[in-house]
């Protein structure tokens, strides 16, 4: 799954630059999420910043070179 370059996290930095600890985040999805254009948890068009919904089904939605990683079973 694609994510939006402009979802953000507390910890985002050093999640981002080992993969664990990304994997981790999304396995666990118990961190708050913010849009960086906003700084709220919604994105420009009002709707929720969060993995599931930040796709590029969103008029605001950008391409980050991160991908987020499968549902774990």
């Amino acid at each position: 799954m694609k994510l939006c370059k402009m979802l953000r996290w507390k910890g985002f930095s050093r999640d981002a630059a080992e993969l664990d600890a990304f994997e981790f985040v999304f396995a666990r999805n118990q961190v708050q999420y913010s849009c960086l254009r906003t700084c709220q948890p919604w994105g420009t068009d009002g709707e929720l910043a969060a993995p599931e919904c930040c796709n590029d089904a969103r008029t605001c939605f950008e391409p980050s070179r991160l991908v987020r990683p499968p549902k774990l079973s």
